[in-house]
């Protein structure tokens, strides 16, 4: 997964539309924005099946900081 090598690198999630603690119903697209250490903003785009699990991921991720 492309997120997985960017936060492997360092780099940290900046924004993620829509907002993956809301619903998932009708969500075909996802976009997430992340920062990495040089200053550069990556945006990585999911669609359909993908954008769930992406959506998933980040909220697997989240949860295993807190």
């Amino acid at each position: 997964m492309k997120l997985q090598d960017f936060l492997d690198r360092g780099c940290k999630i900046e924004k993620v539309h829509p907002s993956v603690l809301g619903s998932d119903a009708e969500i075909s697209i996802v976009t997430v924005e992340v920062k990495c250490s040089d200053g550069q903003i990556h945006k990585i785009r999911a669609y359909r099946e993908e954008a769930s699990d992406l959506r998933e991921f980040i909220r697997t991720k989240i949860s295993n900081t807190r």
